[in-house]
């Protein structure tokens, strides 16, 4: 492919997207916002948001006209698309897909700690975010995720630092490799988006 037909494929995502976000009523109203706020951004990173708008239409059940009208919703789809278009990694992005849509899903939208999901997904590394799918969320008492081994303890006190991971501070007897921790609540919320 030449650098000509490159630049049409890019010029003619933005337009794809306005044409499936006037198509969907209330959407057009978050989208019109989105392109006041972030028009240099969106035309920076035009496939990025063909992929986001794509992804409304392709889930009529989450996006419904209801909740498309919905101002809440709105200012939703404005902050979590912003954070979409500036994140450069494809895991996290699809992530952030993923968190939209429970968002989106949710009974209760103002409770939804929506900007919270998309800043602990900004600071965690991919690894952080691997050692994350090694803990058992379910487990209710602090545990060790990698016994007698030190090799992952940053990524540890990483999730712990987000709030997704809660540390035992009690007294041990004896040395120990790794940290005791449980969940959060929140942070088995989260764990879900990742899966």
């Amino acid at each position: 492919m030449n650098d000509k037909d490159k630049q049409i494929i890019k010029d003619s995502a933005l337009v794809i997207a306005d044409q499936i976000a006037s198509a969907l009523p209330g959407l057009n109203i978050a989208w019109g916002l989105s392109k006041a706020l972030y028009g240099a951004g969106l035309k920076l990173r035009e496939q990025r948001a063909l992929e986001w708008v794509e992804m409304v239409r392709d889930n009529p059940s989450a996006f419904t006209d209801t909740i498309l009208q919905d101002a809440a919703f709105q200012d939703g789809f404005v902050y979590a698309l912003e954070r979409y278009l500036r994140e450069k990694n494809e895991n996290k992005r699809t992530a952030m897909r993923s968190v939209f849509l429970g968002f989106a899903q949710s009974a209760s939208q103002d409770r939804f700690e929506l900007e919270r999901m998309y800043h602990v997904l900004s600071i965690l590394s991919l690894e952080d975010i691997k050692v994350l799918k090694d803990v058992d969320v379910a487990k209710t008492e602090f545990h060790q995720v990698y016994e007698q081994t030190m090799d992952k303890n940053e990524n540890i006190y990483n999730l712990v630092n987000a709030g997704i991971l809660m540390s035992d501070y009690s007294s041990r007897i004896g040395p120990i490799a790794a940290p005791f921790v449980k969940a959060t609540e929140f942070g088995r919320g989260f764990v879900k988006f990742l899966l």
